[in-house]
């Protein structure tokens, strides 16, 4: 009689052990039938590709502040003057009319403009350019908290966070996206500082699920040491992969490129939000640096869980002919030019949607 209560136990362990399995077999087969169900179509459409204003990585400074006006000297009082004498020419505070003078001659003596994209590379030493005149300025992004809703392949999932930290001088940025079930987080992470091409990543970080993280690490080239007078060249590498890689000026990784346009157009709006321009930037990635091209397609309404939001849209074009990766980009300008929404569909049609909910500082 004492087995029988045992015997039932184990028969209602083994019960729930099979409902178990059967509930998690029930929910791998839904997750892969709405990956397969909502597969996107890549490449896009002909018409979204806009030939337009091709613009290089090229050194970005901010406006300068404005010099300080020097007091006037009161003039001294005319002597009287006697009959041979004419009278001094009368001088009036009335201004000059520039309304016919060509707006790149105040761009001052010490800078010139790049032919092809009429952007100001050198500014000269003495300063005394027209700080106004630039099209290239970078506006640093204040830090900031970003909470997103984000979409597996459509479906609401937990929700994201992006952290953006930065002193003035160096950054930090953390993109957290949960993954459905039990499969982890993706995390992407870059640190660096602010230079001459506007964010500088000195490290990235990718960690997909429970692997291991994937890192690259940027190298700059150091400064010529008086013993050798050679300078060193910038290189970087990867953990994924043992190559050594050249590092070109203004190379970005997978993230950071994303602030980097927010400062390009926190810094130039009007030109950054003109339909079909097109920044060529080199991108590092955990095994490769390649040549990428980001091309604005025009604005679009975003729809929030909490409203709509008025935004533009950025996305990356194909690389080559098998790249199947389309990452796109939703900056708006009422909120200081962050990223309200963001999208990538990998190869096999899998889908991640982070769309803007709420943020803290910026």
């Amino acid at each position: 009689m004492s087995a029988d209560p045992t015997q039932a136990r184990w028969r209602r362990v083994r019960r729930f052990g099979l409902v178990l399995l059967a509930v998690l077999a029930l929910h791998g087969i839904a997750v892969l039938w709405i990956a397969r169900s909502r597969q996107v179509t890549w490449p896009p459409e002909p018409e979204q590709i806009i030939p337009a204003l091709l613009l290089h990585p090229e050194p970005v400074k901010p406006p300068a502040p404005p010099a300080l006006a020097k007091p006037r000297t009161p003039a001294p009082r005319p002597q009287a003057q006697t009959a041979t004498t004419p009278p001094p020419p009368s001088v009036t505070d009335e201004p000059l009319d520039m309304s016919d003078a060509n707006s790149s001659d105040f761009i001052g003596a010490g800078a010139a403009a790049s032919g092809n994209t009429g952007m100001v590379t050198d500014l000269g030493s003495d300063g005394s350019a027209t700080q106004p005149a630039l099209g290239d300025a970078f506006s640093l992004p204040p830090s900031a908290t970003l909470r997103y809703a984000t979409y597996v392949n459509g479906v609401r999932n937990e929700d994201g966070v992006i952290r953006w930290t930065t002193d003035g001088k160096t950054y930090t940025l953390s993109v957290e996206i949960p993954l459905p079930l039990f499969f982890g987080t993706l995390a992407f992470r870059s640190a660096g500082t602010v230079g001459a091409y506007g964010l500088t990543p000195m490290r990235y970080e990718e960690v997909r699920g429970r692997r291991q993280p994937d890192v690259t690490t940027f190298h700059y080239a150091a400064n010529a040491t008086p013993a050798s007078s050679v300078q060193s060249a910038a290189t970087v590498t990867f953990t994924h992969t043992t190559a050594v890689l050249p590092l070109p000026e203004g190379t970005q990784d997978r993230f950071s490129v994303f602030l980097q346009l927010t400062g390009l157009a926190r810094g130039g709006p009007q030109r950054i939000a003109s339909r079909g321009l097109t920044l060529e930037l080199p991108i590092a990635d955990t095994d490769s640096v390649e040549l990428t091209r980001v091309q604005h397609i025009g604005e679009d309404t975003i729809d929030t869980p909490n409203g709509t939001i008025r935004a533009q849209h950025f996305i990356r074009l194909p690389r080559r002919a098998d790249d199947k990766r389309r990452v796109e980009i939703w900056l708006s300008a009422d909120h200081g030019w962050l990223p309200v929404r963001l999208r990538q569909t990998e190869p096999n049609g899998m889908q991640f949607d982070l769309v803007y909910q709420s943020q803290e500082g910026g």
